[in-house]
């Protein structure tokens, strides 16, 4: 039979072999009649009693208010994190989330409030749907499976397959992102591998042809072959979700993040073994994490280590890191390969059949592709903070802004009141000069590359960068780190009001803003503000006026001795110039004065909670209290218009 055909000849007892009897007129007899051969994922939801119990599908929780109830992991102390029940009534009000997901491996950078078992999530629900009349668990389902490993899946799925993921034990999974938890532990990682294959992908699509969904009533019907036939189909998924683990602990939002690729590589090249190379987050999570024995990952990390005698160049570094993605890759398409035929396999789907299921997910995704190049989904728009990382093999150029931005965070992270300037100065009451960002990023490069290296570096990171280092940490670093942290960003750039919305400009010829600090979110306290505006800018305000001073005094002199126009000209231009960076720094000062005053604010939100406690930070003059999050502490400061045009994008 021609893959290609147009015409099919189906009757109306042919699809009732599909639970549901969708109008799936293209689905071949062979995978129609896999709903009878074999016993459905979940008998129960399936309503099939008399089959085998497979596994239990389950919805996991749902918060109701997930801007209150929810963080990223970075936004909270890690000590904070529990990973059983006991934990949580011990103290601990955090617990791994997860939502969304990519295939095989999911980094889940989300955590949950369930303190004391969720009490205050259960409170809220009562509260919120007084019909419920105390029953929390009509919104609060399938606890019992709480904490217990299993496999996830987002329900709103970019294309026709599913991207199933293992979840470790010790992780609640949301109502976003459907779960199984196989009867047998050992079942685990085939049933992983079943629902990515190519046959399932057009078995769901016959159970719900019209949709981009993929819920729990539908996933539970998937005809389950008998796994313990399953050849490599378990080690082989087990494969791919290991080295793409290895691969996140590049990924610096990773709870598993061990250094940058860039920086990873560079400590082979330098001896260091994979002992060496641990998570360095804290996160509960990553406790466990090994390096893997598989022969393909063994082979990439072996090339890895291979690297050129000195002097190592930067470029050579970030290009390796290129090779390493891409080496990944080349392997999970083999792997995908395997898994499709090991399923067609046990499923006893003929090559003729298989040809027309291919020719038909080939022609969806074509479709689908051509859609999403026309319009942007508002499903998408909603989901663009829970973004992960870009999709793709990574150019060179993206693997070197990773290093310098991690530079600078360890930088900051490093600061003991966590308030960084962007250039050397003075702060009041010292006599002593504090370096400024861009010197510290420099003593850290030094401390990579060795001192004899600098200047080679940083004409390669400026290449990279298609700027000066100093330029972008000024201009570029804090909406670059907004993207990269998801909109939560946890370094807040401090700037006049006036540069939050000009054009990129060039410190180097002294057009940068005349004054910013960056701030560390883990630091953040009630006298962050007040020390950015007396210590540090004030000595900015005072060196501003005297520079005013001193422009004024230069041009009445330069009229008194009858100077020639064009001097006239420069002194009046410098006296505008000095007149207007000080202006610019009394605006600031004035901002943030206001934020230390009792106001008030109107705020956009999907949240009356968010609204909240805005209102509550404010109240007294801004008082942040970070167990509320970014999204509510940075809201002052967005409004108040003294950080960069980026920080618009923290929202929700």
């Amino acid at each position: 039979m021609p893959a290609n055909r147009i015409v099919f000849t189906v009757t109306l007892g042919e699809l009732a072999e599909v639970p549901g009897s969708p109008f799936a007129y293209w689905a071949p007899e062979s995978l129609r009649h896999l709903f009878k051969k074999y016993p459905p994922l979940d008998r129960d939801v399936a309503g099939m009693p008399d089959q085998p119990k497979v596994a239990d599908v389950k919805v996991g929780l749902q918060t109701s208010d997930d801007l209150r109830f929810t963080r990223y992991w970075w936004e909270v102390p890690v000590e904070t994190i529990a990973t059983s029940r006991e934990e949580t009534r011990r103290g601990k009000k955090w617990v791994p989330f997860a939502k969304g997901g990519r295939p095989f491996y999911h980094d889940i950078t989300l955590v949950v409030n369930w303190g004391n078992d969720g009490e205050e999530i259960k409170n809220y629900i009562v509260q919120r749907y007084p019909y419920l009349k105390g029953n929390w668990e009509w919104v609060v389902k399938n606890e019992s499976f709480y904490f217990r490993p299993g496999l996830a899946w987002a329900e709103v799925v970019s294309a026709h397959r599913i991207e199933a993921y293992n979840v470790p034990s010790g992780v609640i999974c949301g109502h976003t992102a459907h779960e199984v938890y196989p009867k047998y532990s050992g079942q685990g990682w085939s049933i992983n591998g079943l629902l990515l294959s190519a046959p399932v992908a057009e078995i769901l699509r016959i159970l719900d042809p019209l949709s981009h969904h993929r819920p729990s009533g539908y996933v539970a019907f998937t005809p389950v072959p008998n796994l313990e036939s399953a050849g490599d189909l378990s080690e082989v998924t087990h494969e791919a979700h290991d080295i793409l683990r290895e691969w996140a602990t590049g990924e610096e939002t990773s709870p598993v993040f061990v250094a940058p690729w860039v920086v990873q590589i560079l400590w082979r090249w330098q001896g260091w073994t994979d002992a060496d190379l641990r998570p360095v987050t804290g996160h509960p999570v990553a406790r466990d994490f090994t390096w893997s024995d598989w022969p393909s990952a063994q082979a990439i990390r072996q090339a890895l280590a291979e690297g050129p005698v000195a002097p190592v160049s930067l470029r050579a570094l970030a290009e390796a890191c290129v090779r390493w993605q891409s080496s990944l890759q080349e392997r999970l398409a083999e792997i995908q390969a395997q898994i499709d035929d090991e399923v067609y396999r046990l499923y006893g789907i003929s090559d003729e059949d298989r040809s027309l299921i291919e020719a038909e997910l080939g022609r969806v995704e074509e479709v689908e592709a051509e859609a999403e190049e026309s319009e942007e989904s508002a499903e998408a728009l909603e989901a663009e903070e829970e973004a992960g990382p870009p999709e793709g093999v990574l150019p060179p150029e993206e693997h070197i802004r990773r290093l310098v931005h991690y530079l600078a965070h360890q930088a900051i992270r490093e600061d003991s009141d966590g308030i960084v300037p962007l250039y050397d100065c003075y702060p009041v009451g010292t006599t002593e000069v504090e370096r400024g960002l861009p010197y510290k990023v420099r003593e850290k490069l030094k401390g990579l590359f060795g001192p004899d290296a600098l200047s080679r570096v940083e004409r390669e990171i400026q290449e990279a960068l298609g700027r000066p280092l100093d330029e972008w940490l000024a201009t570029d670093f804090f909406g670059y780190h907004v993207s990269l942290y998801r909109l939560r960003p946890i370094i807040w750039q401090i700037v006049p009001p006036a540069e939050r919305t000009r054009g990129r400009r060039s410190t180097a010829t002294g057009a940068g803003p005349p004054f910013s600090v960056f701030i560390y979110w883990h630091r953040l306290d009630a006298d962050t503000l007040r020390k950015v505006r007396a210590v540090y800018l004030q000595s900015y305000l005072e060196a501003g006026f005297a520079e005013v001073s001193s422009a004024e005094q230069k041009l009445r002199d330069l009229r008194v001795s009858g100077a020639a126009r064009p001097h006239l000209t420069a002194a009046e231009r410098n006296l505008e110039a000095a007149r207007a960076r000080y202006e610019a720094l009394r605006s600031l000062a004035d901002r943030l004065d206001g934020l230390l005053r009792p106001h008030t604010l109107q705020v956009q939100s999907r949240s009356e909670w968010v609204k909240e406690k805005v209102q509550e930070i404010v109240a007294q003059g801004y008082r942040p209290v970070r167990d509320y999050g970014v999204r509510v502490n940075i809201e002052p400061l967005k409004q108040a218009g003294i950080l960069p045009r980026d920080a618009q994008r923290v929202r929700g």
